[in-house]
């Protein structure tokens, strides 16, 4: 794409003690195809040479901002924030730093996003890779369950994709248009671990939603992911408040939530979680499951005829 036809992407690399992916990844992110990019560094305080790393590349004009905090900030969404406030271009492209993608990355979701003017956002599918970057042999991206046209309504988007978890798991992936960012309350700030769940569930509402169906994105799995704690810890009282935020905003029927009811019972009754009982008193609309409930899960998991997910 030539320069006079392609818009500004800023993307924003934070980082927080990923020293041994993060000159891969500015140099992955520097080797894309599409050129019209700034690049902003943030840093939250790493205690290894991350810092040292970013400071590399501050003679590159496309860097436009390098940016150490002083003390760690503990909440990634807060970086974020930081990182689009600085942000020149009018496509938000937030690129983890042990993350890595494809040289064409940007040029195909920029094409998409480009010919779809009134979409929010386009994201496309991961690679799975490991700690040395060699593909591993799962994925997180459900293929087999949605083949639609790669444009969708942003609330049926929601509907099926959104509301039993989070299938727009990895920032990297994901490229928006800045415009929208400014209609999101900034209440996904408040959860450590999914608040980009409620985060991507806000910016999809507002327009149409873009599927890349390519593999371009490199979505590194090793012990030192927030993600990887997330799950270790159970935080399964920030997914219920943002399971009961969506269940809300989309109006969920009777069977819908009784569906959703029954999977995420399941789920508790299978987590380590110790204190179940408590999180069954609090959240019984999520978590208090009947025989119907479980019955009416099971069921849809057939015929999906809530339109969920499975």
């Amino acid at each position: 794409m030539a320069h006079s036809i392609s818009p500004l992407v800023s993307v924003i690399i934070p980082g927080y003690n990923h020293a041994p992916f993060l000159k891969k990844r500015i140099e992955g992110v520097l080797a894309q195809t599409y050129h019209n990019i700034e690049v902003i560094m943030l840093d939250d305080c790493s205690t290894d040479n991350s810092t040292e790393i970013m400071r590399l590349y501050k003679e590159d004009e496309r860097i436009s901002h390098i940016i150490i905090n002083d003390r760690n900030t503990g909440n990634t969404f807060k970086q974020w924030e930081k990182g689009i406030s600085l942000a020149k271009g009018e496509y938000i492209w937030i690129a983890e730093s042990d993350d890595d993608a494809s040289p064409d990355f940007l040029t195909f979701l920029m094409k998409k996003l480009l010919e779809y003017p009134d979409a929010t956002l386009a994201f496309c599918r991961s690679q799975m890779i490991d700690t040395d970057g060699k593909p591993l042999n799962y994925s997180w991206d459900e293929t087999k369950r949605y083949k639609g046209r790669g444009v969708y309504e942003g609330k049926d988007f929601c509907l099926h994709r959104m509301v039993y978890k989070n299938l727009l798991y990895n920032a990297s992936m994901i490229v928006f248009r800045k415009q929208f960012y400014h209609n999101i309350n900034n209440a996904y700030q408040n959860y450590r671990h999914s608040g980009d769940w409620l985060f991507w569930f806000e910016m999809c509402m507002q327009g149409k939603v873009c599927e890349v169906p390519e593999e371009l994105n490199r979505f590194r799995q090793h012990p030192a992911k927030v993600s990887n704690e997330a799950l270790e810890c159970k935080d399964l009282e920030e997914i219920v408040e943002i399971q009961e935020i969506i269940s809300s905003r989309l109006q969920l029927s009777h069977y819908q939530r009784s569906c959703l009811r029954g999977r995420q019972s399941k789920r508790l009754n299978k987590s380590r979680y110790k204190d179940k009982a408590y999180l069954r008193m609090k959240y019984p609309d999520i978590y208090r499951a009947t025989f119907f409930d479980y019955m009416a899960y099971n069921f849809d998991k057939i015929f999906n005829f809530s339109g969920l997910q499975k």
